[in-house]
């Protein structure tokens, strides 16, 4: 009896080890950041800008929030594999600017027909992204996700200019089409 429970407590210990190795012989199922993996037509589908800022009034600091939402979205981004992009379509957006707790709301319908070019950092997992100065802005954005269907970005930036700071968050995420 004593070595029957041996030999199932062996078996067991085999099955659990072996079915921790990788059964594709060691390849990766990563879906690898490259600009042929990035080439074709993705669909713009959240969008997100959040904006802190704070100025000085008569020596008073003051902070004003803005946060725009993205909807109704029908934008399309082709990017090709040579480093260029297209961004065509329309989208709904909402904007909401709260200053000394008081809140005004907008909606506004963005039209967007640009492009530009871009290139990936897969190590650092990045891209930069020039384009015509369009709605959608330009720089150096992290990729939160890259997979066979899905693409995200956000992009973080600190702003100092004419006595006003403060901080810029957006986030953009694609599917592929």
């Amino acid at each position: 009896m004593k070595s029957t429970k041996y030999l199932l407590i062996f078996i067991l210990a085999l099955t659990v080890v072996s079915c921790n190795k990788n059964d594709d012989d060691g390849e990766s199922n990563s879906f690898l950041l490259t600009a042929a993996n990035l080439a074709g037509t993705h669909a713009l589908t959240f969008l997100t800008v959040d904006i802190e800022e704070t100025t000085e009034i008569n020596g008073i600091p003051v902070t004003s929030t803005i946060t725009a939402v993205g909807s109704t979205f029908q934008v399309e981004i082709v990017f090709l594999e040579s480093g260029t992009y297209t961004i065509d379509g329309q989208y709904l957006v909402t904007t909401t600017v709260t200053v000394a707790g008081q809140s005004e709301t907008d909606t506004e319908i963005i039209v967007l027909d640009e492009g530009g070019t871009y290139s990936i950092d897969a190590n650092a997992q990045t891209i930069f992204v020039s384009g015509s100065g369009g709605e959608l802005g330009s720089g150096t954005f992290d990729i939160t996700l890259f997979n066979e269907t899905d693409f995200r970005f956000t992009q973080t930036e600190t702003i100092t200019a004419n006595g006003i700071s403060g901080d810029i968050v957006s986030e953009y995420r694609f599917e592929r089409l």
